[in-house]
């Protein structure tokens, strides 16, 4: 039962669901069952053992190596994030890996690094009367890991957002959430689709950075050289355990340690961690850096979008000046600043960062 369709992702109760993430659910679940071959037309059907519970298992962690995710898909995590795992496949073979609960209008919510759509768990849990969605880049949390021949930049990220909410079929604009690396994401696809964005949420994040801003040592420290930046993000893991010490005020609970951790306990898993902080364009000759300009240039094209801001302001990365220029930007935008709070602020202050999210969803337009 370990290798069931529903557990790959597919839902028979969702008519409306793509082809496309259909064909990524039913690609995962003949990998997880090892029925990668058909047999011949002609051949006569044997009679076999039913497989054991261990048998079972093995099979499906064969499946799971050869599309690349990380057999973490039960853990202490679960008792705060119960929600169906489903998979669209990418390019390449390789799976995007979302939650999708309920139904109304659609909020979509884009995290960062190194986090995954587990840092949702209470707005999807909470947000009643919408759908409720939420990807993890690939990568990161419970999506495959790429392979050589995958980009890890920007416009890359972009991409894959962009095909995995296009195969959706949405029949509504999207009220958009992001954080981190989910702003930049997120906000260039907005940028280049105003006409589907029906709202912006943005949390600890950035476009551009404030006038006189220095990045801290630390940071600097991670996306420096690429030989330094793996053996410091990816083999020794530092950059998310440092996380897990420093990205919430308040110490995480059992649960929300193992969700943040148990994506990233094999250096084999932790890629893209590095690769995401080594794409962030600290200088001016950067690839990314293009891609950034224009996505905050396309921002202008959001100005009638309603906007809540909603702010960490104990983030030792994204600080009350990246906050301050938004408001610059958007006067008329909801302000939700929480002193006591840090990256992480759904960790620090969940219930506030709900209840104005929901509210701000209620009546995005309200002043």
């Amino acid at each position: 039962e370990a290798a069931s369709r529903s557990e790959a992702g597919e839902d028979a109760s969702r008519p409306e669901a793509a082809s496309r993430s259909e064909a990524g659910a039913d690609e995962f679940s003949r990998r997880a069952s090892g029925a990668l071959t058909q047999p011949p037309k002609n051949a006569k059907p044997l009679a076999e053992p039913t497989p054991t519970a261990a048998e079972q298992r093995r099979t499906l962690g064969a499946g799971l190596r050869s599309a690349r995710l990380p057999n973490v898909r039960q853990g202490l995590w679960r008792e705060e994030c119960p929600f169906k795992s489903r998979w669209f496949e990418q390019p390449g073979g390789r799976l995007t890996h979302y939650f999708d609960e309920g139904h109304g209008p659609p909020v979509v919510m884009v995290h960062g690094n190194p986090s995954w759509s587990f840092m949702w768990r209470r707005l999807i849990g909470g947000l009643h009367g919408f759908r409720r969605l939420a990807p993890d880049h690939l990568g990161l949390g419970l999506s495959s890991r790429p392979g050589p021949g995958y980009g890890f930049r920007l416009t890359d990220r972009l991409a894959d957002f962009s095909a995995w909410l296009e195969s959706l079929r949405l029949e509504e604009p999207v009220h958009l959430v992001v954080h981190d690396w989910g702003g930049p994401i997120g906000l260039s696809w907005a940028g280049l689709h105003p006409e589907l964005t029906a709202s912006l949420t943005i949390m600890n994040t950035g476009l551009r950075a404030p006038a006189d801003y220095r990045p801290p040592a630390r940071l600097r420290l991670f996306a420096g050289p690429s030989p330094l930046r793996r053996l410091l993000a990816v083999k020794l893991g530092l950059f998310h355990r440092g996380l897990l010490r420093c990205g919430s005020v308040r110490p995480l609970s059992p649960a929300a340690a193992d969700g943040f951790a148990a994506p990233c306990r094999l250096a084999a898993w932790r890629e893209a961690i590095g690769r995401f902080v080594g794409d962030i364009p600290l200088r001016p000759d950067h690839p990314s850096r293009p891609a950034l300009e224009a996505a905050d240039r396309n921002f202008d094209r959001l100005a009638d979008k309603p906007v809540l801001l909603a702010w960490g302001l104990r983030d030792f990365v994204f600080s009350l000046a990246f906050l301050d220029d938004f408001r610059r930007r958007r006067p008329a935008a909801r302000t939700l600043a929480l002193p006591r709070a840090g990256h992480w602020l759904l960790e620090d202050e969940p219930a506030r960062v709900l209840a104005a999210v929901s509210e701000f969803l209620a009546s995005p337009d309200r002043p």
